[in-house]
C-alpha cells in the first residue's frame, strides 16, 4: 500500500493495514529473504475489459510470475489469491505454490469445508500434484501445496518456542513475508512528505524500492571487510546523484526598500501583469508558506504582492508587518 490521502478515485482503504490505511495499492513479488522487489503493479481500479474467468487474484499471480516460469522457483500466497486452479497452473508452467486457501474455493475438497478437528490433528488429500492440507492448531488452516509434505515435525519459530506443525506450515512462516520485509526496509528511511498529487507519492515510492533493491545487491554481492548500513548506504546514492552538481540555491528575496519609502510615500494597489499570481507579503511568511495565499494584486512600487484590504495597510503603515 502506497500511503496517499489526497483526493483520487485510485484510492483506498485498508483497515488492516497498519502503516498505511489510506493509499493505492499495489501487487508486489518480493523474494522471501531479503525483501528484494522483482516485479511490483498498481492497481489501476476496475476496467471496462470483461473479468477473468479465474478471477483477480488469479490474474494478479500470473501475471506477476510469467517472466518466471519455467524456472522452479517456489512462490508463497496468502488465502485471497490461492485457489486450486491457480496452483495446478503454476505447477504446469514450472512453478512451484504454496499457499493458505478458503475451504469454499472451487475445486477444493468437500470434506475440509464441515470438518472440525481436534487441536494438532491434520487431514491431507492429494490431488495429482496438489496436496490439499487442514490443520488444526489455535484455529483450523487450510493449505494447498505443490512441493510441501504433510509429515509434522518440530522446529523453533520466531521466538525461539519449538513447535510441532506440518512441514508445509513450517515452509509457510518461513517463506511469507517478502513483501513486508522491503516495506519495512523502504519505511526505514522513507521521505516524509505531505502532497494532495498522487503521482508524486508513486514516484518517490518507486525510487525507495529501487534503493532498496540496490542495498540488497550491495550487501548480498560486494565482499569488503566492512559494509555500509543501510543509512549510509543512502546518503551515498544521494550524494553520488547530486555531488558538486548542485550548489545550496537561494531564492530571490523582496526589493530591498527604505524603510521611509515603504511607510511614507504614496502606494496604489494594481492587478499582477500576464495575470501571474505572487504571495502575499503579510499573510504567507515561512511558518504558513502552505497556506495557499497566493493572490494577484500587489504594490508595483515596492514589488511585493499584497491583499486587498488589511495587508496593504499593514504594509504600508506598520514597522513590523508580518504576522
Amino acid at each position: 500500500m502506497i500511503g496517499f490521502k489526497g483526493r483520487h478515485f485510485l484510492k483506498q482503504y485498508i483497515a488492516n493495514k497498519k502503516a498505511h490505511r489510506w493509499g493505492v495499492k499495489a501487487w508486489v513479488l518480493a523474494e522471501s529473504g531479503s525483501g528484494y522487489t522483482h516485479q511490483l503493479e498498481l492497481y489501476k481500479g476496475k476496467s471496462n475489459a470483461p473479468r477473468h474467468p479465474d478471477g483477480q487474484g488469479y490474474k494478479v499471480v500470473m501475471d506477476l510470475m510469467r517472466p518466471h516460469f519455467g524456472n522452479q522457483h517456489h512462490v508463497t500466497i496468502d488465502s485471497w489469491f490461492t485457489s486450486p486452479k491457480l496452483v495446478h497452473d503454476l505447477r504446469n508452467r514450472g512453478t512451484y505454490c504454496t499457499g493458505t486457501v478458503i475451504t469454499t474455493r472451487k475445486g477444493m475438497p468437500q470434506s475440509f469445508r464441515k470438518a472440525k478437528l481436534p487441536k494438532g490433528a491434520i487431514l491431507a488429500k492429494s490431488q495429482g500434484p496438489v496436496m490439499s492440507v487442514l490443520y488444526s492448531d489455535r484455529r483450523q488452516v487450510s493449505l494447498l501445496t505443490t512441493a510441501g509434505s504433510a509429515k509434522m515435525t518440530r522446529k523453533p519459530n520466531s521466538k525461539g518456542k519449538v513447535v510441532k506443525a506440518p512441514s508445509l506450515v513450517h515452509k509457510y512462516n518461513e517463506t511469507m513475508g517478502g513483501v513486508d520485509l522491503g516495506d519495512q526496509l523502504i519505511a526505514q528511511y522513507e521521505p516524509q512528505f505531505r502532497s494532495l498529487k498522487l503521482w508524486k507519492k508513486i514516484l518517490f515510492n518507486l525510487l525507495m524500492t529501487a534503493t532498496v533493491n540496490a542495498y540488497i545487491c550491495y550487501r548480498n554481492t560486494f565482499v569488503v571487510q566492512k559494509k555500509m548500513d543501510h543509512l549510509t548506504f543512502q546518503q551515498e546514492i544521494i550524494q553520488g546523484l547530486i555531488g558538486q552538481h548542485r550548489e545550496g540555491q537561494t531564492r530571490p528575496g523582496r526589493r530591498c526598500l527604505l524603510q521611509s519609502t515603504r511607510l511614507t510615500a504614496r502606494h496604489f494597489i494594481e492587478w499582477i501583469p500576464n495575470k501571474r499570481r505572487m504571495r502575499c507579503a503579510v499573510c504567507s511568511g515561512k511558518e504558513n508558506r502552505f497556506s495557499g495565499t497566493r493572490i494577484r494584486t500587489w504594490c508595483p512600487d515596492c514589488g511585493v504582492g499584497l491583499c486587498v484590504g488589511r495587508c496593504f495597510k499593514h504594509f504600508h503603515t506598520l514597522q513590523i508587518y508580518e504576522e
